[in-house]
């Protein structure tokens, strides 16, 4: 039967195989067989694009049996469409796909660079979650311009690394993980507090803002789409040397911590 280079939703019995260790140089990850990938807008128009390469390089993999499975999360029929457009989804690897082959996708994945306005997140993972039926809105969008929220309290919005100070961020929701190991790998989470790695912040619904440790100088984030509170003793004001502006229009401007 020929392949159609677009949305596969192969059998349990391909998502229960078996996951395969890929090549120790690909990034540390060393049993991953699937990607997520989230690409959307960061405050400017979508990079279509950006999108149409993505599209053509899953159907690509499609077709050399690289993937297997393409499960879109959205936009899809009777789920959530993002008014900036964009896509969540998530592409498994084939079940004769070697590991060299799958990382060679992935890498081309992390190539497509956007144009400013949009961003794409490559994260790879054991394997794809199924499309959800059930309406937990696993891998959903969240946040932009419409301040969407993810659907379960167990859930938080991901707007990925770096994002946290930009105005209308898109993001993606995801389970908060219940067990972290005690790896010492600190990030710097958009509420300006430093995490012992990238798990602990996930686990409290924080995105993170860059790796290593937060610097004592380093002004806190708080507000945005996300609603970052300030600790206590401190207000969340507007940040007067950013482009987004509360009195000029501007929807959910990010702020900044400054003592009452």
């Amino acid at each position: 039967m020929k392949k159609l280079p677009y949305i596969l939703l192969i059998g349990a019995a391909l998502l229960s195989a078996p996951a395969f260790a890929q090549n120790a140089g690909s990034g540390g990850d060393t049993t991953n067989r699937a990607v997520n990938i989230s690409l959307g807008s960061s405050g400017g128009a979508l990079d279509g694009a950006a999108l149409k390469s993505v599209r053509k390089l899953v159907g690509k993999a499609i077709i050399a049996d690289t993937v297997d499975t393409f499960a879109v999360y959205s936009p899809r029929k009777g789920g959530p469409v993002p008014i900036e457009g964009g896509l969540s989804a998530c592409a498994e690897a084939g079940f004769i796909s070697t590991p060299k082959e799958f990382n060679a996708f992935v890498k081309q994945l992390r190539a497509i660079n956007p144009k400013p306005g949009t961003f794409l997140n490559v994260e790879l993972t054991d394997q794809c979650k199924p499309i959800d039926s059930g309406g937990s809105g696993a891998g959903a969008v969240c946040g932009g311009i419409a301040g969407t929220a993810c659907p379960d309290a167990k859930q938080y919005c991901d707007f990925g690394v770096g994002k946290c100070k930009i105005p209308d961020a898109q993001g993606q929701c995801k389970t908060k993980p219940d067990i972290c190991t005690r790896e010492f790998r600190p990030v710097c989470g958009c509420d300006g507090k430093t995490y012992g790695n990238a798990c602990t912040a996930a686990a409290a619904g924080v995105s993170i803002e860059h790796e290593g440790e937060c610097k004592k100088s380093e002004v806190q984030a708080c507000g945005g789409i996300a609603g970052i509170p300030c600790p206590e003793g401190k207000t969340c004001v507007d940040n007067p040397k950013d482009d987004c502006d509360p009195k000029r229009g501007g929807a959910d401007c990010p702020g900044i911590c400054e003592a009452k």
